[in-house]
């Protein structure tokens, strides 16, 4: 053994139970579980009602397809967190275990100790009875302290007979508390054990969901062209609406910094003799639009989601395709699935900068937040106009829901002309 061994051994010792203590800190309690439970029973059942629609017509869609990989994804999240609170279940078993053990070996000590105050007492008096042995004292005072005694003696057995009484009730306690944590688990493994099964059912829908899809190349190849079409259209659009919103700064920029030069000109005597470099101009913001501005990058991971039910169901840059092999789509934003006729609101105040309809994406809107902007496409119908302010959460308009039942809403998030992911931006559900 090479010296200071002991030492090391201690300091391994020492980094263990750290590490044992961060895995039991960083466990869900059972109230945090059942939470995010009730949470994942919700986006299932909003899963499938979304699921329910897509199923309207005879051939399999994308939609479904998508509806049917999120509701497998929530149903796993779900049997997880079952897992995880079985685990959690299972813990408070084995402690209720060892405290009654523990209460158990109280109570056989207690009774140990009471026997044994018994026998005291009886060797004490010689197995005569109280009164006799009393009243046979050779004197008062012996008298007195015999009478003390067994007045002593009769108080410690009734705290003795209090304390294993107590101490039964704990134990009786206890092993209820066993019984129903152990009934816990046995009715989570048993929803564990449904929630399974549905899994392999909605595994094997998904299968055949895919299968049928496959017949349907040529379509889904078509669809693909008129989407990249329609994102082409959709991009350059928003790029040339920004481009307007640069030049309007630039432009705003320019007649101040004018202003500014003829006040200086204006109040000074001294005439310039070299001539002056033409000043510099870029995207400046007013006060206000830079206040927003900030105001909406603070709140980056906090923004209110655009509609109030739906999953994503396709990512944000280049994704592949849902069911066609070595295919990607690239995105520029993400596809929010949800239900026919959900309202679109807007994620952050700001102002309308325009309403537009763009063919395959039907109705846009994009409103400006200083140097941010939020599109919305894929809308049937548009409740606000150009040059509107709106605020949060303010619904924009509806969204359309295509001839396969799919209803998806295309959400982008700019600053300036940089594409930003919009799952960065959006409050976890």
């Amino acid at each position: 053994m090479f010296p200071g061994g002991l030492k090391i051994n201690k300091l391994v010792f020492g980094l263990f139970l750290l590490l044992c203590l961060s895995a039991w800190a960083q466990k869900k309690s059972r109230a945090q579980l059942e939470k995010e439970k009730r949470e994942n029973q919700r986006r299932i059942e909003e899963a499938n009602k979304i699921l329910l629609e897509t199923k309207n017509k005879k051939k399999a869609s994308l939609g479904q397809l998508q509806a049917l990989k999120q509701k497998i994804k929530v149903r796993n999240e779900y049997i997880q967190l079952i897992s995880e609170e079985v685990e959690v279940l299972e813990e408070e078993i084995s402690r209720t275990q060892s405290k009654i053990n523990f209460q158990q070996s109280r109570i056989d000590s207690l009774k140990r100790e009471y026997a044994d105050m018994v026998v005291a007492a009886n060797r004490i008096s010689n197995g005569m009875d109280r009164l006799v042995y009393i009243f046979s004292s050779e004197s008062i005072a012996q008298m007195t302290n015999r009478i003390k005694y067994f007045q002593h003696y009769s108080e410690n057995r009734k705290k003795q007979l209090a304390e294993i009484e107590k101490a039964k009730l704990e134990l009786v306690r206890q092993q209820e508390n066993l019984q129903l944590r152990l009934k816990e688990k046995n009715d989570l493994l048993g929803v564990k054990t449904e929630e399974t099964k549905l899994l392999d059912k909605e595994k094997e829908e998904q299968r055949k969901t895919i299968a049928s899809l496959s017949q349907q190349e040529k379509k889904l190849r078509s669809e693909l062209a008129l989407r990249k079409e329609s994102s082409k259209k959709l991009d350059k659009l928003i790029s040339d609406l920004i481009a307007i919103e640069r030049e309007k700064a630039i432009r705003a920029a320019k007649r101040a910094a004018e202003r500014k030069k003829a006040a200086q000109q204006k109040s000074t005597s001294t005439p310039k003799t070299n001539k002056e470099k033409e000043p510099e101009y870029k995207l400046e913001l007013t006060p206000e639009a830079q206040s927003l501005s900030n105001s909406f990058a603070e709140n980056k991971g906090k923004l209110p989601w655009p509609v109030l039910k739906g999953s994503i169901v396709l990512g944000f840059g280049k994704q592949p395709h849902p069911s066609l092999k070595n295919v990607y789509i690239d995105n520029l934003g993400v596809d929010i699935q949800t239900s026919k006729n959900e309202n679109v609101r807007a994620v952050f105040h700001g102002k309308v900068i325009t309403v537009a309809e763009v063919p395959g994406l039907n109705k846009v809107v994009m409103i400006q937040h200083g140097e941010f902007f939020t599109v919305y496409a894929k809308l049937k119908s548009v409740s606000v106009k150009n040059g509107e302010e709106v605020t949060s959460k303010q619904t924009i308009g509806v969204l359309y829901t295509d001839s396969d039942d799919d209803t998806v809403l295309q959400f982008q998030i700019w600053k300036n002309n940089t594409k930003l992911d919009p799952e960065d931006w959006l409050y976890k559900r």
